[in-house]
């Protein structure tokens, strides 16, 4: 079962044993027996309330995270004022000195203290290490790895570690001074007060001021001591380690709010931040800037290739005005393999009143791991963007591997198929030119019969609306839809009895296997539906924008009959590619579509051809798709593929025999034009029913170039200048 276990996390509470005031309230003027709050009047309150909570919800504590700055400008008092605290209102919650672990902070080490000193950490040690609480390796004060008592607090299974470093050795330091302001620094103070004693203190004040830092910094030493204690913590049983480090600065500023002065931020950042990622430190707590945030850090190699992701809690103190987050509940679940984080806020209490804290966040701290070969997922809105990206990685990162594509277009004109701007057109198009061509190719595909099923059997419409010849999985799909938000509406292209052999060879069916599509809700009485779809195999510099925009054809027609609205579009192929081929890849050629789409253009075609003239732009128009035909096959029949792309042969037999019947003795080029079309369709029969092997196809490529360039010949010859082919 996974684990869980839970902190209280506070930082920069600023306590004193005089008293800090908290100037909540508004005081104009002074009354007897009427003062402000103190800190550590309100601090009492606020763990009072905590202890409440944990009991009513009966929950305990796996241990407190103070990060740092118990006292106030260096007053003394802080230290034993916050633990004293924690353990009166926390002991019965399964909190001990053992489980606390705490950081020194910038106000709580002495400004007249060297680095590496044990003067530094005086106040702190003494409270902290006394009691036997977890504190970090502290520089001078620490020798060995063991020195100072525990480093670390962990889980007794190893699921979770928690790792305190210090980040103030070098808080407050003064620079070495060169030469020669070194020899009269000590003096400066009285020569530029010119006698003034008054005028001289504060100088001397100013001056020291001017060459000390508040210098954030972990030292080299401190990181190899903790390095060396992570590789020697218990680890769990399977699964990762959750590795949490506490710091006391900010590893980045955790708002907008600027801050100008030197060394605001670690001087030694990058070797921080890459210790985090070495050390897979999960989440890091840290204080300082008294502003809640809870943001991730994506630490990359040092290839910038692969990121580790490391969740970075910065921890709000109590000021006035700024109260819904003066402590917080830190519950981490699902360990060890899918931990997340419930961040609580708890409120600054107020006598007599429940005073509600800010919202309750929360964070995953896992990421999925790479897995060499493992699916590449890409998303996005923009049909551009999305469509370069795919085929980048179908061509590298996913070539022959899962690729996912998931696409929700939001800018699409109504009615309009979705097509990049970018897709490679079998010729330039004007916008509406574009839309026609994509039409005409989709509605194609989504044809319910087809006079071409004897060589392409996989027609996916006829797949669609005639199942096994009787089921209509569209119909279907929208009658599950339209009840409810149904997982069975669903539709397969492969047919086992039809497309399987025993054996497995000589099958031919589409890539295209199967297509899901979910109704979801968008609010009211609003529903989209979005279509999954699965391919064995998929191109995508050609193919995957058809896909897609019969993907979209299909949501049009579902959502017609449902007054739905088309929704997202997700393709997964199994074998990712991209070839940069003849377009005719996509379809049937056009020549042999126009016999279930348009069999009046191959009409129009021979008419022109026969009388030698152009006489309507519905002619010009066929005129036009003949050229294409003709350039598709010149492109196919010069470069091998593989897989074996439809060619004409239909249309052009259809051609020959319109051209057959208009035959005189007085036209010998309309009579070399038909047989030529015979030729070719010929060949491009016998080449589709061959092996098609390389061999196979450098026979047909010659013959077929032979042909397509006399038919050109013979198209000019007889259209003359009124086309260009």
């Amino acid at each position: 079962m996974p684990s869980s276990a839970t902190f209280l996390h506070l930082t920069d509470v600023h306590l004193a044993s005089d008293g800090v005031e908290f100037a909540r309230a508004d005081h104009k003027v002074d009354i007897p027996e009427i003062r402000q709050e103190t800190r550590e009047e309100v601090l009492d309150l606020t763990l009072g309330r905590v202890a409440e909570r944990l009991r009513q919800e009966k929950r305990t504590l796996d241990g407190v995270i103070f990060s740092g700055d118990a006292q106030d400008r260096g007053r003394p008092g802080g230290h034993e004022l916050l633990l004293k605290l924690l353990l009166k209102h926390l002991s019965n919650f399964g909190v001990s000195p053992a489980n606390i672990v705490a950081v020194p902070g910038n106000h709580d080490v002495p400004r007249a203290s060297p680095p590496s000193s044990p003067a530094r950490y005086d106040p702190f040690a003494k409270v902290w290490r006394t009691a036997g609480c977890v504190t970090p390796w502290l520089d001078g004060l620490d020798a060995k790895p063991a020195d100072g008592g525990a480093h670390r607090l962990a889980a007794d299974d190893g699921t979770w570690a928690i790792f305190p470093l210090n980040s103030c050795n070098w808080s407050h330091v003064s620079i070495t001074l060169p030469q020669p302001l070194a020899d009269v620094w000590a003096n400066l103070h009285e020569l530029a007060a010119a006698g003034d004693s008054k005028v001289a203190e504060k100088l001397r004040s100013q001056l020291d001021g001017l060459a000390r830092y508040d210098m954030a910094r972990i030292s080299g030493a401190q990181l190899e001591i903790l390095r060396g204690l992570i590789e020697a913590t218990r680890q769990p049983r399977s699964g990762r380690q959750l590795r949490i480090a506490v710091v006391h600065h900010h590893l980045r500023a955790p708002s907008l709010r600027e801050e100008l002065k030197p060394f605001a931020d670690y001087s030694n950042l990058a070797q921080l931040r890459a210790f985090l990622r070495e050390r897979d430190i999960a989440m890091l707590v840290h204080g300082h800037k008294h502003e809640h945030a809870a943001q991730f850090e994506h630490i990359y190699d040092h290839d910038g290739e692969r990121a580790h992701r490391t969740l970075v809690l910065s921890g709000a103190t109590f000021e006035p005005g700024h109260e819904a987050d003066g402590v917080r509940l830190l519950t981490i679940k699902g360990m060890p393999n899918s931990p997340s984080v419930h961040i609580e806020p708890i409120a600054v209490a107020r006598g007599g009143v429940d005073v509600r804290g800010a919202p309750t966040l929360n964070r995953r701290l896992w990421a999925s791991d790479d897995v060499p070969g493992g699916p590449v997922v890409i998303q996005g809105s923009d049909l551009d963007a999305v469509y370069e990206r795919a085929c980048e990685v179908a061509g590298a990162d996913a070539e022959n591997g899962t690729l996912i594509v998931h696409l929700d277009l939001t800018s699409e004109v109504k009615g309009e198929l979705p097509l990049p701007s970018s897709y490679p057109l079998p010729k330039p198009m004007k916008a509406d030119e574009r839309q026609r061509w994509l039409k005409e190719l989709v509605q194609w595909w989504q044809l319910e019969t087809s006079g071409l099923e004897h060589r392409m059997p996989f027609v996916h419409g006829s797949r669609l609306r005639r199942y096994g010849g009787k089921i209509d999985q569209i119909k279907r799909i929208i009658s599950l839809l339209r009840e409810k938000a149904s997982t069975r509406a669903l539709a397969v292209l492969i047919d086992p009895f039809r497309d399987f052999t025993q054996d497995g060879t000589d099958e031919e069916f589409a890539s295209f296997c199967l297509v899901e599509f979910k109704r979801r809700e968008l609010g009211g009485s609003r529903r989209a539906v979005d279509a999954i779809a699965f391919y064995r195999a998929q191109e995508f510099a050609r193919w995957w924008p058809i896909n897609i925009a019969e993907l979209r054809f299909l949501q049009w027609k579902i959502c017609e009959e449902l007054s739905f609205t088309p929704g997202r579009i997700t393709t997964i192929a199994a074998d990712a590619r991209t070839h940069s081929r003849t377009p005719t890849q996509v379809a049937m050629p056009i020549i042999d579509r126009w016999l279930d789409q348009a069999p009046e253009r191959l009409h129009l075609l021979a008419n022109a051809l026969v009388n030698k003239q152009l006489e309507s732009e519905l002619q010009r128009e066929a005129v036009r798709g003949w050229a294409q035909t003709l350039a598709d096959l010149e492109a196919t029949a010069k470069e091998y593929n593989p897989d074996g792309l439809p060619i004409a042969i239909e249309g052009l037999n259809m051609l020959a025999a319109y051209l057959e019947v208009a035959v005189v003795s007085a036209d010998p080029s309309l009579s070399r034009f038909a047989r030529t079309l015979r030729r070719l369709a010929s060949s491009n029969h016998q080449f589709e029913d061959s092996a098609r092997t390389k061999a196979d196809f450098d026979r047909w490529s010659i013959n077929t170039l032979d042909a397509v360039s006399e038919l050109v010949a013979l198209t000019h010859e007889r259209l003359g200048t009124q086309v260009i082919l």
